[in-house]
């Protein structure tokens, strides 16, 4: 994949609610090292993508590289290959196989994850990491955590990993999962498919075509970014950890 599309007319599609999301929660500061949790899913590649354009076009100077932490034996060339059409650094690392023994579900797996990414970031001093998630992840965690933990939660933009100096970062907060499918799909960008063993135990799959339906009956409602906007305009100081 040496194509790579760089259209300076993607501002108005989905470049400026990045920048927004980044200028409003300073998720970048100037000559930062930034990783990108890069999973191979399309939420992952996306955002890979997009700060490397924002790299190449904008104002904005970071250094940008993408990590991987293996669960498995499978072949990752597909990533290293996306990583150097980009011009980015690539690191990865697998997770022992008395570690991988011990995961049971999504969350321990994500914990275990998050761990072996930090440990493996330290070593070349980068302390920032950007995660995929989307306007649409946060309005069904919103809704998990109400129905299922009777709590008003959500993810943050930004938030601090305890007991660690790793902070992960959420720059596509404003986009929707409609709308980085069409970015995914309209640049041809890699798609690293490895079903995970445990998607079937999490509930948040419900949650997904609550949100589906509500988008089907109400096409301009744009309920997502509605979820952004009510608790951005809460009193809550951290919509969760």
């Amino acid at each position: 994949m040496n194509d790579i599309l760089f259209d300076k007319n993607f501002g108005k599609w989905f470049i400026n609610d990045v920048l927004r999301a980044i200028r409003k929660y300073e998720l970048i500061n100037e000559n930062e090292k930034i990783a990108v949790a890069l999973s191979g899913g399309k939420d992952s590649t996306t955002l890979l993508y997009i700060l490397a354009y924002l790299k190449k076009f904008s104002n904005l100077s970071f250094s940008l590289s993408a990590a991987h932490i293996k669960i498995a034996d499978y072949n990752t060339s597909k990533l290293r290959d996306f990583c150097r059409d980009l011009n980015v650094s690539y690191y990865e690392e697998k997770l022992n196989s008395d570690i991988e023994n011990t995961i049971e579900n999504c969350y321990i797996c994500s914990r275990l994850k998050r761990g072996a990414l930090s440990s493996l970031l330290s070593k070349y001093e980068i302390f920032k990491v950007a995660y995929g998630h989307h306007a649409t992840d946060i309005a069904e965690t919103f809704l998990m955590n109400i129905v299922e933990n009777k709590k008003l939660a959500a993810l943050t933009p930004k938030v601090e990993i305890s007991e660690s100096p790793m902070m992960i970062i959420r720059p596509m907060i404003y986009l929707e999962e409609d709308k980085i499918s069409q970015i995914h799909s309209h640049l041809n960008l890699p798609y690293f498919d490895m079903p995970c063993p445990y998607k079937a135990k999490t509930k948040r799959d419900k949650y997904k075509r609550v949100i589906q339906d509500i988008n089907r009956s109400q096409p301009n409602l744009k309920f997502s970014k509605k979820i952004i906007g009510t608790l951005e305009g809460s009193d809550l100081k951290d919509w969760t950890k």
